[in-house]
């Protein structure tokens, strides 16, 4: 018959709950946590619990997205739109200047008592009107040129490109391509993101089937296959990148938290909510095992991230059977050559 086992002491009780406030920290209270539970080591066997240690790793936030190459002829063609209304505006206020200048020039000569005829100021100033007018309809057209670019790249892209005559060298050359970078629904830009996008194949800027992204800001229009927020990136151009192609990409956090992973394995569902079991070792050799809730919030192929956790030992093996009554050690084997009941 097994002997049952102690209750915790008070204290004991008072460390556990500590322990398990400053791991988990203010979470919002949902439903109550199953009671910690105190197993002997023969128990533990007996379950084949598997009880790992865990310390905090630097680790960045990263977000899968969703890409799309886009083509340039539509980007280039805008901008030199607008470099063409520019330069007539610029012609039109040269043609201004000097037709206010031979208005003024024949007005002081008439008024002077000089040989002009007031026909003649007349006309001058008619020519410095109609010169007012073209630099009128010259800034109209550069401010329809600005705004159908701003509307087709967006004011993040637009704004960049006439302030950094580099990149846009870079993009009539074809050394950088134009990408739309979609996150999932719900899902944020981090601060200082980094992004990268995966292709297929290619060489030059392109590093084990990822090429880096630079995100310039909101893009124009959110994208009609994926709900989500959507900005515009620059990318280098590398074989395999062209326009019209949709590829996966990786968003990282610019900024590396320390957290502890804890394993798919180690986590359990109860009344609605993600649990982990810590194993605390006492003086008779047997566990104490306390449940911690846990965010789902972070993610990973392996498991969740735990931003802020300490150095603890979870169980990664068998967690469930904690929420059950504890299993009955196996009996010994009984020696060769004996049977049981043998009283020899």
């Amino acid at each position: 018959m097994q002997t049952p086992l102690n209750p915790p002491s008070l204290p004991r009780l008072f460390t556990l709950a500590v322990a398990t406030a400053l791991i988990c920290g203010a979470m919002p209270a949902r439903a109550a946590l199953p009671q910690a539970v105190q197993w002997s080591q023969a128990q533990i066997v007996t379950a084949d619990l598997q009880i790992q240690h865990l310390a905090p790793v630097m680790h960045r936030q990263s977000i899968q997205a969703s890409a799309t190459v886009q083509s340039s002829s539509t980007l280039l063609r805008n901008l030199s739109a607008v470099d063409l209304a520019r330069a007539q505006l610029a012609a039109a206020r040269s043609r201004l200047r000097l037709a206010q200048l031979q208005a003024q020039r024949a007005q002081g000569l008439f008024q002077s008592g000089q040989n002009i005829a007031l026909a003649e100021v007349q006309q001058a100033q008619t020519v410095a009107q109609t010169a007012q007018a073209q630099v009128d309809v010259a800034q109209a057209t550069l401010q329809a040129a600005q705004a159908e670019l701003t509307a087709s790249l967006g004011p993040a892209l637009a704004g960049r490109l006439q302030t950094a005559p580099a990149l846009r060298s870079a993009i009539a050359r074809g050394r950088e391509l134009i990408v739309d970078l979609t996150l999932p629904p719900g899902a944020a830009l981090p601060a200082a993101a980094q992004v990268r996008l995966h292709v297929p194949g290619g060489s030059g800027a392109l590093r084990d089937g990822w090429l880096p992204a630079t995100v310039i800001g909101p893009a124009a229009t959110a994208s009609a296959q994926v709900q989500g927020l959507r900005f515009v990136a620059t990318s280098p151009a590398a074989s395999g990148l062209m326009p019209g192609l949709q590829l996966p990409a990786q968003v990282q956090s610019g900024q590396a938290q320390q957290g502890v992973l804890l394993p798919a394995s180690a986590v359990v569902w109860s009344g609605g909510q993600a649990l982990v079991f810590t194993a605390t070792p006492t003086a008779d050799n047997s566990r104490w095992f306390t449940p911690h809730a846990l965010s789902t919030a972070w993610p990973l192929q392996a498991g969740y991230m735990q931003p802020g956790w300490t150095a603890l030992d979870v169980v990664t093996r068998g967690a469930g059977l904690l929420l059950t009554p504890p299993p009955k050690p196996q009996a010994k084997p009984a020696a060769p050559g004996t049977t049981a009941g043998d009283d020899d």
